[in-house]
C-alpha cells in the first residue's frame, strides 16, 4: 500500500513539473538537484493544501503543503519559473515564439493553457492575441458550443438557435477569459441564410429597440450585462439586391441605420441569391466570410479586415464573451446558423 503511495506521489510530481513550463520546448524547466522536494512540491499551486508521504531507502518522509501556498519568491522562482499573465507577456520573453498552447498564470495564481496567435495570423495580423473560443463545424468530431444547438441543413451539421423555441428570441454561449483583463477583441463567424431574414430589427419594429432583446437576424456578440455591452453584430440581410427596411443597412442607397449601441462595430451579408419564398437554404453564399458580396451588398465587404472583426473596448475588463443566435421567428420560417467561430482577446 505505502509502494503505491509513493508511486503516484512521484508522478503527481512529475505531471505538475512539466504543466507549469511557458513554452513549448520546455528547454528552461529542469528542477535543479539542489532544491528541495518539499519545495518541489509545494511551491507549485496546484498542491496547496495537499499531504505527501515518500520513501527512499526506507526512509519515509512526510509532508504537508500550506493551504495559501508558498510566495512566489526565492526557492519558488527556481521552481515555477517566470509567471506570464498573458500571450503578450509571454511573446516579450521569447520574441521568436511560435504559436500554439501556453501556460498562463492567473490573477488567482492558478495556471491555465491557452493557445496564443504569435505569429500574426488571426486578427488585425498582430501578435499576443489569447484565443477563448474556437469551434469549426467542418472538421471530424467538431461539437457546438454548449448552449447552441446541432442540426442538419442540407447534410451539413451546424450550430443554431433552438429550433423548439417560436418567435423572436435567442440562444447564448458564454466563453470565458479565465479571469484574465483585456482591452481588445477580436474574431470571426461565419453563417449561412435560411428563410426570409430580417436583418436589423432597429429599421423595421418588429421588437423594442434594446440590445438585451433579439435584436437581429443573426449574431450578437457582447459582454457584461445590465445592460450588456456590445462588441460586435453580424446581420444577415435579406436579400443581396435590395435596400429594403429588412436588407443590409450597408447596402447601396439603404436608408436604413443601426441602433446607437451597435453603430458601425457590424457585418451584414445576404446569402439569398433567389427569392427566399423559393428557396429556403442558401449554402452556396457564406455569410460575413467578404466574399461575393453581388449587387447592391458590394459596399457590405469593403472592410480589409474581413473576415475577422477588431474592436477595442473603452477600458479594460474580465468579462466573459456572450455570443447569442437570434431570430424574429423560429425555425422553419428563418436561421443562421453557424458552422465558425473563433474569437480572441488581448
Amino acid at each position: 500500500m505505502l509502494l503505491g503511495l509513493v508511486i503516484i506521489a512521484l508522478f503527481f510530481e512529475v505531471n505538475n513539473v512539466a504543466s507549469v513550463c511557458p513554452s513549448p520546448d520546455c528547454a528552461s524547466c529542469n528542477r535543479k538537484p539542489q532544491i528541495s522536494v518539499y519545495h518541489q512540491y509545494c511551491c507549485l499551486p496546484e498542491n496547496n493544501g495537499n499531504k505527501f508521504e515518500l520513501r527512499k531507502n526506507d526512509v519515509v518522509t512526510r509532508f504537508l503543503c500550506p493551504a495559501k501556498g508558498l510566495p512566489y519568491e526565492g526557492v519558488c522562482q527556481e521552481v515555477r519559473g517566470p509567471l506570464y499573465h498573458s500571450c503578450s507577456e509571454v511573446l516579450e520573453s521569447f520574441p521568436n515564439a511560435t504559436s500554439g498552447y501556453y501556460n498562463i498564470t492567473q490573477s488567482n495564481g492558478s495556471i491555465v493553457s491557452v493557445y496564443c496567435d504569435m505569429e500574426g495570423e488571426a486578427c488585425d495580423g498582430s501578435r499576443g492575441w489569447m484565443r477563448i473560443a474556437y469551434t469549426n463545424m467542418t472538421q471530424p468530431n467538431a461539437t457546438c458550443p454548449q448552449g447552441l444547438f446541432q442540426y442538419d441543413f442540407n447534410n451539413e451539421t451546424l450550430c443554431d438557435r433552438n429550433h423548439l423555441e417560436s418567435g423572436n428570441g435567442c440562444s447564448a454561449t458564454f466563453f470565458s477569459s479565465s479571469g484574465f483583463n483585456y482591452r481588445k477583441v477580436c474574431g470571426k463567424v461565419r453563417g449561412y441564410q435560411y428563410g426570409c431574414v430580417d436583418g436589423i430589427y432597429f429599421n423595421n419594429g418588429i421588437v423594442i429597440d434594446s440590445i438585451d432583446n433579439a435584436y437581429v437576424d443573426g449574431v450578437s456578440i457582447t459582454h457584461g450585462n445590465n445592460p450588456r455591452q456590445h462588441i460586435w453584430t453580424f446581420a444577415a440581410g435579406d436579400q443581396e439586391y435590395n435596400n429594403g427596411q429588412y436588407d443590409c443597412p450597408c447596402n447601396t442607397n439603404s436608408a436604413e441605420t443601426t441602433p446607437s449601441y451597435v453603430g458601425d462595430d457590424y457585418y451584414c451579408e445576404s446569402g439569398a441569391s433567389a427569392l427566399c419564398h423559393v428557396i429556403n437554404y442558401f449554402p452556396d453564399d457564406p455569410l460575413w466570410d467578404g466574399q461575393e458580396c453581388d449587387h447592391l451588398e458590394s459596399p457590405c465587404c469593403v472592410s480589409s479586415s474581413l473576415p475577422w472583426f477588431v474592436k477595442a473596448l473603452n477600458k479594460g475588463t474580465t468579462d466573459d464573451i456572450e455570443l447569442r443566435i437570434c431570430t424574429s421567428e423560429g425555425y422553419p420560417n428563418e436561421a443562421t446558423p453557424l458552422d465558425i467561430i473563433e474569437i480572441y482577446i488581448k
